[in-house]
């Protein structure tokens, strides 16, 4: 959330900013690791069609207050592992509260994600945010906390409900025409309920599975026209965890056409 949200709360600063807004890309995607972040997935590489759309509105600001609702919503198409296509639909709503320079706000999120066609897990996300709009310049600065609680409702009979904390920072550099570049990083640790021993492997640890992930990123955006544009964008991944079926370093390289409404 605190990767998007930047952008939208940019948009809203600009003069005449209109009170929606709506985003598709469709592009080419390279995934080094596809099915490592899924229940004893060892697939390996692959190429996808990757699509995104992305839509909001936001109320009226009375005074210094406002509210943002946004949907987001993700699918690709894999070339070679068809079993790990992934349809990954979010909701969420944002109070606000501006003060000069500075934005504090509260997205409060629902995820709703598939894999294979079945569902996989829902989300529940709260992740406080501190945006900073750097006087004179095109450049904005976020820094956000993540808690999450995740119900796994997949078919296997391993139960994956986990709780997750975590923290990130992202830095947008925008110019006139809508074009953007932004760079992420983010941290989180996840717990879980199952167990190390349940994972049938050669460990008979009774722990919980623990994950600490380090995601980093970067997303550019060139508007060709003020609906047309271009996009690539690259994240790394690294994954730690009690579990060796989740250790493992995934890097993601995507690019396409997109277009803002």
């Amino acid at each position: 959330m605190g990767k998007g949200g930047i952008e939208n709360r940019v948009e809203q600063m600009k003069t005449g900013a209109k009170p929606y807004y709506a985003g598709l890309r469709l592009g080419g995607l390279y995934d080094s690791e596809v099915g490592s972040a899924s229940e004893g997935g060892d697939a390996g590489s692959d190429t996808a069609f990757a699509v995104s759309l992305s839509a909001g509105w936001q109320a009226p600001l009375t005074g210094d207050f406002g509210v943002r609702l946004d949907y987001g919503g993700y699918a690709d198409f894999h070339q070679d592992f068809d079993e790990y296509d992934v349809i990954d639909q979010s909701i969420s709503l944002e109070p606000q509260y501006a003060v000069g320079p500075l934005t504090y706000s509260l997205p409060v999120a629902f995820n709703y994600a598939m894999q294979d066609g079945e569902t996989d897990y829902n989300k529940y996300t709260v992740s406080p945010t501190l945006t900073y709009f750097i006087p004179q310049t095109s450049q904005a600065m976020a820094v956000y906390g993540i808690g999450s609680i995740i119900d796994d409702r997949d078919n296997f009979l391993l139960d994956e409900d986990a709780e997750a904390l975590g923290a990130g920072c992202a830095y947008l550099l925008f110019f006139q025409n809508s074009s953007r570049i932004r760079l992420s990083l983010d941290y989180q640790h996840s717990i879980y309920d199952a167990r190390v021993i349940d994972y049938q492997t050669l460990s008979v640890s009774t722990d919980e599975r623990e994950d600490d992930l380090i995601m980093a990123g970067l997303d550019i955006q060139y508007q060709l026209t003020e609906i047309f544009g271009v996009y690539t964008n690259y994240s790394f991944i690294h994954s730690n965890s009690n579990v060796d079926l989740y250790e493992y370093d995934r890097h993601m390289v995507e690019a396409g056409v997109a277009f803002k409404f």
